[in-house]
């Protein structure tokens, strides 16, 4: 193993032999771009403007990769490549936990794949496979994944790919019988499956996502009834052709400002709620009930995208 990190070591030596400071820069952009930040953006805007269903199957897969990621880091316990000589201009980026397997690598190609997987063209997947080797290079050339770190993350997230393209649909199919209790019972159960190992506070925050994103889904879908598919009042306005090209121009624009309009209201107040959380942590940093408070703070902001936002959005008639 010594051997396999000192090659590692030796190529990310040759990849920073190259480094300027316009390349860092551009590195530091798309390593961020697979950060946990992106993921709270991007899932939101798939659950309110896009698809409810598929932002909660996007979610949920995301966040096992995550959990799966975060334990194999504390059982394996790897180090990451700081070695001597390294210069922290080069973009050195501060980590926690242990680099093996890559969370950057694993989590964006189980993100950007199923994204493509729903569009129509093939090239939708090249693109996502350029983009997700952009991702893991650049954690190699900031110099704080090993090669193998990224292999290893590129592995576990085509083995996450494959239960969700081979199981998602008779998995869904099992809850759909059940009904949503069903579905909150196991969104609860798969909460506790993931701070049962380790009840650290990384360990915490894809359980409580789960708790929150889960529930509050199969709340939506039974008592709320939001439906975020504008696009297929999109679809009917353009199927109308016994109105003219200006009220199907207009019916078009307002669509599209229901969506801005959601995103909008829901991200505001999602930055709110999650800056009021943190300050509420803050005052329980030394209570025994600090990881409880930080489960719950991110079942809340969960439960505030698949229920309390949609809520919202119907109050408002923004739907």
């Amino acid at each position: 193993m010594e051997a396999v990190l000192q090659w590692g070591l030796d190529f990310i030596r040759f990849v920073q032999s190259y480094a300027n400071p316009p390349l860092t820069m551009f590195f530091r952009i798309i390593t961020e771009l697979g950060s946990p930040a992106v993921y709270l953006i991007l899932l939101p805007l798939v659950y309110w403007c896009i698809d409810e269903k598929k932002g909660l199957h996007l979610g949920v897969t995301i966040l096992i990769s995550a959990w799966v990621n975060i334990m194999l880091k504390f059982v394996l316990d790897q180090p990451r490549p700081f070695f001597p000589g390294y210069d922290p201009d080069l973009g050195m980026i501060a980590e926690k936990m242990g680099g093996f397997p890559s969370g950057h690598a694993q989590n964006s190609l189980v993100l950007w794949i199923i994204i493509a997987s729903w569009g129509k063209k093939k090239c939708f997947f090249g693109l996502a496979g350029f983009f997700c080797l952009l991702i893991g290079f650049s954690r190699v050339y900031l110099g704080v994944h090993f090669p193998t770190d990224i292999f290893g993350g590129w592995l576990l997230g085509g083995i996450i790919l494959c239960i969700y393209f081979l199981a998602g649909r008779r998995i869904e199919a099992l809850l759909a019988v059940g009904g949503p209790r069903a579905g909150m019972l196991a969104s609860a159960a798969l909460a506790f499956i993931m701070i049962l190992y380790r009840p650290l506070t990384e360990m915490l925050i894809p359980g409580g996502l789960i708790l929150g994103l889960g529930t509050g889904y199969f709340l939506c879908k039974s008592r709320i009834g939001f439906s975020a598919c504008v696009n297929q009042k999109i679809e009917s306005i353009e199927s109308e052709s016994n109105e003219s090209a200006d009220i199907h121009d207009r019916s078009k624009r307002n669509c599209y400002l229901i969506l801005l309009a959601r995103f909008v209201i829901g991200m505001a107040v999602l930055v709110l709620l999650f800056i009021a959380s943190g300050k509420a942590i803050a005052i329980f940093n030394d209570s025994g009930n600090y990881q409880l408070i930080v489960f719950l703070r991110y079942a809340l902001i969960a439960f505030w995208v698949s229920a309390g936002a949609p809520w919202i959005f119907r109050f408002l008639r923004i739907i």
